[in-house]
């Protein structure tokens, strides 16, 4: 049980920051969810609505390429797939912005603070398993500094995050930009998606006991928007009496930062009345790495065109990432309305918010997977406009101090996909072409942690 429970007060931290520390407490008995949430979105008619987002590529599987693609044989492939004949592609650019990825680890292998790389993406990065593969890996290295970004209720069905135990109940809105039932007002804080717990419902959010990496938190820092008409957040860190926030306020950011002894935890969040929380930072006062995950299947890079800077701004100031990876693309080469020439306006003016918003992180953009598409039969198409796609982010990443990744190379190149589906032992694609499976996924996390540190030889294999 708590001990003692006391509000300090912190000179640095600003209006909207409010701060507990919490001195003692007892470990949560049990791990197992028992529970079911729903999640439908704001302006949702009916309360089952499964709303995991939408895709181009599923909602529209047969949407035709904008010219002729090349086609495979799958009968014709010849031998296994070997993937590690596959050289290792390496971050491309500018060599000022790649040193400065490197500094980035330089400055992580020294362990004398915090080293914070965050994601933004779509499906490869809502996935987690990516993302995660990276957070093992160089936490193994260079310290655990804390799981970082998770949503504190579920976004989605099914939304899940690697080395961190998850559990949520009741009903749950969730809103993103071009939620085809969402609210359209751009309020979405620094992740670009928010939910609201309702009546009755909770989340919560737990260290695991057995994983090499997630086992300890010091802190966790819980974000939202206040609102004149919002509720009462409930905070309940290891089963204990709640804390309990108000919301309501003038319109702006909101962040309650509960202070532990570091060590395993769990965090229980439920609200009495209407909150939009932007999420969860779990972090560690050990110097080690921190990888944020902020991912929203189906989007693109235009959806930082449409999330309110005011509402990002306060929260990425506080985190400060050392590296940003802008992980989109996929999508991009599923939208007719693009060529390379709107692509390339396009994506400069993404570029420009993340610029304004992070301008001293280093920076990564990460292209597209490769994809593959059935014709007939043992026939497949393979995905023309990927390519373009990873160009048009070479030529405009190096005006934004970017570095970039090619996916679609460090797979193998054009058709791997479709190798890596029906070539591979164990299979590394998922069965929609478009998506990897989980040992795909640590693959390319694995060789993107090589690529970024520039030290691959020394990257163990997953």
């Amino acid at each position: 049980m708590i001990v003692l429970l006391a509000t300090f007060a912190a000179a640095a931290e600003p209006a909207w920051v409010q701060s507990f520390f919490i001195p003692a407490t007892t470990w949560p008995p049990t791990d197992e969810c028992s529970t079911k949430a729903t999640v439908r979105g704001p302006r949702a008619k009916v309360e089952d609505d499964d709303s995991r987002p939408s895709t181009a590529t599923s909602a529209k599987p047969e949407t035709p390429a904008p010219e002729p693609m090349p086609t495979l044989d799958t009968k014709a492939m010849g031998p296994a797939f070997d993937m590690a004949a596959v050289p290792l592609e390496p971050l491309r650019g500018r060599e000022v912005d790649i040193a400065r990825v490197r500094e980035v680890f330089l400055l992580a292998a020294a362990q004398e603070r915090t080293t914070r790389i965050s994601f933004w993406g779509a499906s490869h990065v809502a996935g987690e398993f990516l993302t995660g593969q990276v957070r093992r890996l160089l936490q193994s290295r260079w310290g655990d500094g804390g799981h970082g970004f998770v949503m504190p209720g579920p976004p989605w069905n099914g939304y899940r995050a690697g080395d961190t135990n998850l559990c949520a109940s009741g009903t749950w809105v969730s809103d993103y930009v071009e939620r085809r039932d969402g609210r359209d007002d751009g309020r979405h804080g620094p992740a670009g998606m928010d939910v609201t717990a309702g009546k009755g419902a909770f989340g919560w959010i737990q260290t695991t006991k057995t994983n090499p990496q997630g086992r300890a938190v010091s802190r966790f820092e819980v974000a939202f928007l206040r609102e004149p008409a919002a509720g009462t957040l409930h905070l309940s860190v290891d089963g204990a009496a709640p804390i309990d926030v108000s919301a309501a306020g003038e319109s702006g950011p909101g962040l309650v930062s509960l202070a532990v002894v570091d060590g395993p935890h769990r965090l229980q969040v439920s609200a009495d009345g209407p909150v939009r929380m932007y999420g969860v930072w779990m972090e560690r006062d050990e110097p080690g790495v921190i990888v944020d995950a902020a991912g929203v299947s189906g989007r693109t890079a235009s959806s930082w065109q449409k999330w309110d800077p005011t509402l990002m701004a306060p929260f990425l100031e506080r985190k400060r990432p050392d590296l940003v990876v802008l992980a989109y693309g996929t999508n991009e080469a599923n939208d007719k309305s693009l060529d390379p020439k709107t692509y390339t306006t396009s994506l400069r003016l993404s570029l420009a918010r993340m610029r304004a918003l992070l301008p001293d992180a280093a920076c990564v953009l990460v292209g597209p997977s490769d994809r593959g598409k059935k014709v007939k039969g043992n026939t497949f198409a393979i995905w023309t406009p990927t390519a373009w796609v990873a160009h048009v982010q070479r030529e405009v990443g190096p005006e934004f101090g970017c570095a970039t990744w090619d996916m679609q190379a460090a797979m193998g190149g054009s058709g791997s996909m479709l190798h890596w589906y029906f070539n591979a032992e164990p299979r590394l694609a998922a069965g929609d072409l478009i998506h990897l499976s989980v040992e795909g996924y640590k693959e390319m996390g694995t060789r993107l942690v090589a690529a970024m540190t520039g030290d691959g030889a020394t990257v163990p294999r997953p």
